[in-house]
């Protein structure tokens, strides 16, 4: 037997037996056993991640994140490893990491060309667009007819506004043997349709064809939602939205008391003011977006974003990374209840170094950045204690237009509450109690912006958040071609790249019907969460 084929085998052998410690809750012995590995391969790669993924699962974040980030930055990385070491770093919230490696990595030509996809899909998702798009083409080149590698391009260029290339990568995917269920979505919400251009009947063939595959049919479903509501045909694009989100809750759950003892226990942690301890000098200020998900976060990180000393960051992970790793806790979500119970033992200087250190490779020496994740609405009591600098802006929108908003959305993951009007009316009550407590612990900190006032009122209510930013406010401010060439990495690229708009008020009139429920709802919920409520 060759020395290679020995090796391969010996790492195989080490693989299953770290795998069964870990299925069987044994993770001492998978740590040992990964550490054992590392000693007997210590040039090789793979060994240090598998301990780190180990490490992680045991619960030690900072000893994980430190050997993978020294493992990646010193040790050779086999082609067939390039894409788990860009998730690997996606997960440490390690941006700047991510972006040295991709640029850096040479033996791209070597890695599938849908795994090439997938890494441009994560280098754009953290603002490193023109990186995202060479791998991408590179990818399309190799593999013209692969759905990953048309589908991330194509959500690549209609981040970055390139809509007619998007749709061309689209309607080629669909006319593969693949036709991807994401295909149909991305190419729904590209265009407003209507009567005489639509996909209406080639949707639901689709369906019909669709047979026991639920996530290709929830795809489908909302695809089919936005096209009809965009030619008004209001019945049936309800029982489209109705369709799909009986779908999405067979497989998500929304947990209502769990929901509640997290809010609480931010309360509790946060019942009063904390003097912040971090500099208050650090460059660059913060400038954290947060509401409820389609409250016109976008539309406002657009308008901040035409300033020069301003770089627009988007949706990251940047502050609940830099928790993680001040706690040394992997909190599997944004928050949990175990993260705040931290609180008293987090240094927020750690907290604020990480932060704002994280990503230097996008934002550079930019004097401000946006940070727009909308659920750092849970964190601010975090941001308060480690960085008392930054600057907090919530947008606020009419609660039933809110919630229809999100309930007519497929999203990502993490939005478990948006599938069910009683679980939105739930969501939100305990956000805008939230909210209000906020204003009571930290008065001045956070500035609310009704997102009516912003679209309606566009000139003052964006010299009013410049203001309050410290920002040169001018008029231009509001003019889409001073947004419309950057990359908007969100669900709202398309329609945030037109002129500021009232259509989306009032948005959820025509469903009054359906939507009763949610309206009753929410009556019940916020009278049940009480502003005095602590």
């Amino acid at each position: 037997m060759s020395q290679t084929r020995y090796f391969c085998l010996n790492a195989e052998r080490y693989r299953r037996r770290i795998e069964s410690h870990v299925t069987y809750g044994r993770l001492d012995a998978a740590v040992a056993t990964a550490a054992l590995w590392c000693e007997r391969s210590p040039l090789d790669l793979e060994p240090e991640l598998t301990r780190a993924r180990v490490e992680l699962a045991a619960g030690h974040y900072r000893a994980a994140h430190d050997r993978a980030i020294a493992a990646i930055r010193t040790r050779d990385c086999p082609a067939a490893l390039a894409l788990e070491v860009v998730n690997c770093l996606r997960l440490f919230v390690a941006h700047d990491d991510m972006f040295d490696f991709a640029s850096g990595f040479a033996r791209w030509n070597e890695v599938t060309s849908a795994d090439r996809a997938r890494v441009a899909g994560a280098l754009s998702a953290i603002g490193a667009l023109p990186l995202a798009r060479v791998l991408a083409e590179a990818a399309v080149a190799d593999a013209p007819d692969d759905a990953t590698a048309r589908v991330n391009r194509a959500l690549i260029s209609s981040y970055a506004g390139d809509f007619a290339a998007a749709r061309s990568d689209l309607e080629h995917t669909i006319a593969t043997p693949q036709n991807p269920a994401m295909a149909h979505w991305l190419l729904a919400r590209l265009d407003r349709q209507t009567q005489d251009s639509n996909h209406v009947q080639r949707l639901r063939r689709q369906l019909l064809a669709a047979g026991d595959d639920q996530r290709y049919k929830e795809y489908l479903h909302f695809s089919l939602f936005k096209e009809l509501d965009d030619l008004q045909d209001i019945d049936a694009a309800w029982a489209a939205l109705a369709s799909g989100c009986a779908l999405v809750r067979n497989r998500l759950s929304y947990d209502h008391a769990g929901r509640e003892r997290l809010f609480a226990a931010l309360k509790r942690q946060f019942s009063q003011a904390h003097q912040g301890d971090a500099t208050t000098d650090a460059a660059p200020i913060p400038i954290f977006i947060v509401g409820m998900h389609r409250s016109g976060t976008t539309l406002l990180e657009s308008m901040l974003a035409t300033r020069p000393d301003v770089h627009a960051y988007g949706e990251s992970q940047r502050l609940t990374g830099a928790l993680r790793f001040a706690a040394d806790y992997h909190c599997p979500t944004l928050v949990d209840e175990r993260l705040v119970s931290l609180f008293p033992l987090i240094d927020p200087a750690t907290v604020a170094a990480r932060f704002l250190l994280e990503g230097r490779r996008m934002f550079g020496n930019a004097r401000f950045v946006t940070e727009k994740m909308p659920g750092n609405f849970h964190l601010i009591g975090f941001i308060r204690h480690a960085l008392p600098q930054a600057k907090v802006v919530h947008l606020r929108r009419d609660p039933t237009d809110l919630c229809f908003a999100n309930l007519r959305e497929l999203f990502a993951d993490g939005v478990d509450y948006s599938y069910a009007q009683e679980d939105l009316a739930h969501f939100h009550a305990l956000y805008a109690d939230l909210m209000r407590h906020w204003q009571r612990v930290y008065p001045g900190f956070v500035l609310d912006v009704d997102y009516e006032a912003l679209v309606l009122d566009p000139i003052g209510e964006s010299r009013r958040v410049f203001e309050f930013c410290g920002l040169d406010w001018q008029p231009d401010v509001i003019e889409p071609s001073r947004w419309s060439a950057r990359s908007i990495n969100t669900l709202s690229s398309v329609q945030a790249r037109g002129k500021v708009s009232t259509s989306s008020i009032g948005r959820w009139k025509p469903y009054a019907t359906w939507l009763e429920p949610l309206r009753e709802a929410l009556k019940d919920a916020h009278s049940a969460t009480s502003p005095d409520d602590e």
